[in-house]
């Protein structure tokens, strides 16, 4: 039985979703750095972390996607010591 993952149209909209994300990390970068370079001195505001934490996630989502695709839901083997089948 195949993924939904092993179909072109996932692999090949898994990587642009990637590419996108990657983009999108752009414009966020030049607005965290326009918000802080407005009051270097002071604290940072909610709104600079929670763009802080968007700017994180698009980048690494956006850098695993478009290096990996949709081999980061392709099933691992697990060794019997990992696996949870109740036996020790």
């Amino acid at each position: 039985m195949t993924g939904w993952y092993d179909h072109w149209i996932a692999k090949t909209g898994l990587r642009i979703a990637g590419l996108m994300l990657l983009a999108s990390a752009w414009p966020e970068e030049n607005i965290l750095h326009r918000m802080v370079m407005e009051h270097p001195a002071a604290g940072m505001s909610v709104g600079q972390y929670l763009l802080g934490a968007l700017l994180f996630l698009s980048a690494t989502s956006g850098a695993a996607l478009t290096a990996m695709g949709p081999r980061l839901w392709k099933p691992v083997p697990l060794s019997a010591r990992w696996s949870s089948n109740g036996r020790k």
